[in-house]
């Protein structure tokens, strides 16, 4: 393997571990916007003009992210696509597992 082989490999390795981090980060603000959702009272603003601003910026980061990616190492974009999509949804399996398991001990109450 020569040098820039192993340069380019790093750059995918790079950008599949920032992918990962970041999709980690945005899951962890949408669960924490979603349990802070309360009915609106009459009259009341509405909490989803800010859930729907913080959605638009993870997007635009993301979209960033591949930008980035493909003036370094057009492979990387693969990568983090790839790595945002796996990442995301073994978080909401693992998020539904475990509102299911608190489901079903409210029921035995």
């Amino acid at each position: 393997m020569t040098t820039n082989e192993q340069v380019n490999l790093l750059w995918v390795a790079l950008w599949t571990v920032v992918s990962a981090a970041w999709s980690v980060l945005s899951f962890q603000w949408l669960r924490k916007s979603i349990e802070e959702i309360h009915p609106v009272q009459d009259g009341g603003k509405s909490h989803l003009t800010g859930l729907i601003i913080r959605r638009v910026s993870v997007f635009l980061m993301i979209g960033l992210l591949i930008f980035l990616a493909l003036k370094t190492e057009p492979v990387a974009a693969v990568a983090i696509a790839i790595t945002v999509t796996v990442v995301t949804w073994v978080q909401v399996i693992i998020y539904n597992v475990k509102i299911n398991k608190q489901d079903a001990g409210r029921k035995e109450q």
